[in-house]
């Protein structure tokens, strides 16, 4: 059984870096006019601020790299914690989990990407990806993809057209006498959860850990907090 997780980028990136080249293992035509002509409004700063995040954009393609999940930062993947995982536990990670980016679309964890800011809210990028990201999904041939995407990041998807089934988490706990939704430090939550499943290494979706309440077909609640 093929299992895909989808995640999104981090609001923070690490802006040290490596030379060399970029290395992408899909072969997406990057939204550079998009990212370069963004306003204030789309990147979320304004004033020096501003003018950096559009330098950065500008000067993508000699941009200094990182790999993605270096690049990345911030509490989820802070709590992914993937130097620090076992050797078999970061193989599952790179196999398994696939980060959406504004700038590049899709990226395995070990891409080699340039430095960048381009919020997904920005005026355009839902309509450049839509179709691109659900086909090249599509070629993947996952039996399930496992959608860990906030509501911003699911845009990108036209999820009409993918053949995978579709599961999608959300993390509970107990609330009185009800479950309702984590919201106040749900990407610690989701970070550990994620590197609890590389180390398990689930082929399975049956699998998942925690303790699963059925909503529909395709939707799990993972309940674990008591």
């Amino acid at each position: 059984m093929k299992l895909l997780f989808l995640l999104p980028p981090s609001e923070g990136k690490n802006s040290w870096w490596n030379p060399g080249k970029a290395d992408l293992s899909f072969d997406f035509v990057l939204p550079l006019d998009i990212a370069s002509s963004a306003t204030q409004k789309d990147l979320k700063c304004a004033g020096k601020r501003y003018q950096q995040g559009i330098e950065l954009n500008q000067d993508l393609e000699k941009s200094m790299l990182l790999a993605a999940i270096s690049r990345y930062s911030w509490v989820m993947y802070n709590a992914i914690d993937y130097e620090r995982m076992w050797e078999w536990a970061r193989k599952y990670f790179e196999e398994n989990f696939l980060m959406l980016s504004g700038m590049y679309g899709l990226l395995r964890p070990r891409d080699i990407i340039g430095n960048y800011k381009l919020p997904i809210e920005t005026k355009w990028l839902y309509k450049f990806w839509w179709d691109q990201i659900s086909t090249s999904l599509n070629k993947l041939e996952a039996d399930y993809i496992i959608d860990m995407l906030p509501g911003s990041y699911t845009k990108m998807v036209n999820w009409k057209l993918i053949d995978s089934q579709i599961i999608r988490i959300n993390f509970l706990h107990n609330k009185g006498w009800e479950l309702k939704k984590i919201s106040h430090g749900v990407k610690k939550i989701k970070g550990e959860y994620i590197k609890n499943i590389c180390e398990i290494g689930i082929n399975n979706i049956e699998k998942l850990p925690g303790e699963k309440v059925q909503i529909s077909e395709n939707e799990y609640h993972i309940n674990i907090i008591s």
